[in-house]
């Protein structure tokens, strides 16, 4: 029996998800709903799918939803498929603010409903590799740049782009953070366009993140020091090298490239698996909360030196 899932927001992630979803064999997208009519229209036009007159419609007749309408619609639109019974996918950030995430959370776990995440960094082969190489991290350092697209530009570069690497971190090291650091500027638009954060771990780990969306090159990159290894990943590329010391001076260089893979694709064919109660999705409601919550204390910390 095939899923039914809605698709909410056709933006650009929600258009991947959508046509990702048709490509799924035990998933049927039971609509689609956007402000955008015309472009629903086109749509419905293009592939039969029907166009929901409203949320409440998307909700009674759909298993499950996918989330990628902007951030500040996320909690309301998530509490409304959740108390209905109902399974949500939903695009990062989770949602604006923390209460609101740890809402939606309890919710989904009161009901044992499936509430999924979009970080898909997390499915990306070369850091899975790293996962297995991972012992015990000195020093992280990440960066997350690309030219300015006008995407997603209702958040701030934090919620935007570093968020993928918060969460990375974090699942690499836990939640028990020390102390955050951060300095960001605006350039683009009147919300933080590039920013830095330090992040120290309780182990001793600190973490030091770089996001900027108004770069002249993308780069995405996270690169893992411990006391006897260094672990190199290019996320663009999807390459994982190690750099292993051996006695003396010497070291071993090991590269690992991933193979061709579709992160959406993935993840979404996570999410279906979970609803059929196959696994456990890797990123849950909770794992967003979390990079939420350290997303916030850095834009906090970006606002007290603006400020000051």
């Amino acid at each position: 029996m095939s899923i039914k899932i809605a698709v909410i927001g056709l933006g650009h992630m929600g258009k991947i998800h959508f046509n990702k979803l048709l490509s799924l064999d035990n998933v049927q997208v039971s609509g689609i709903l956007d402000t955008n009519g015309v472009l629903t229209g086109e749509l419905a036009a293009q592939t039969g799918v029907t166009v929901f007159p409203d949320l409440q419609a998307a909700v009674a007749s759909s298993d499950a939803a996918i989330i990628a309408s902007p951030t500040e619609t996320h909690y309301e639109i998530g509490k409304t498929f959740l108390e209905a019974g109902k399974h949500v996918f939903m695009e990062k950030p989770i949602t604006v603010t923390e209460e609101q995430a740890a809402e939606l959370v309890s919710l989904a776990d009161r009901k044992g409903l499936v509430f999924q995440v979009g970080h898909l960094e997390r499915f990306n082969p070369a850091f899975v590799h790293a996962l297995s190489l991972v012992k015990d991290p000195q020093l992280i350092e990440a960066v997350r740049i690309s030219p300015f697209t006008g995407r997603s530009t209702d958040v701030d570069v934090v919620l935007d782009l570093m968020i993928h690497d918060l969460d990375l971190v974090l699942s690499l090291l836990g939640n028990d953070i020390a102390d955050v650091a951060g300095q960001g500027v605006c350039f683009m638009t009147d919300k933080t366009d590039a920013a830095t954060a330090r992040i120290e771990f309780a182990s001793g780990c600190v973490a030091n993140i770089t996001a900027s969306r108004m770069s002249s090159k993308k780069e995405r990159a996270i690169t893992i020091y411990e006391k006897d290894r260094h672990i190199a990943i290019d996320l663009l590329q999807g390459t994982c090298v190690s750099l292993v010391k051996k006695s003396g001076e010497t070291a071993e260089t090991i590269e690992y490239v991933g193979p061709k893979s579709d992160a959406v694709q993935t993840e979404l064919t996570e999410f279906a698996d979970a609803i059929t109660g196959k696994k456990k999705p890797s990123v849950r409601g909770i794992d967003g909360s979390r990079a939420l919550s350290l997303a916030v204390r850095v834009n906090n910390v970006i606002s007290k030196r603006t400020r000051g």
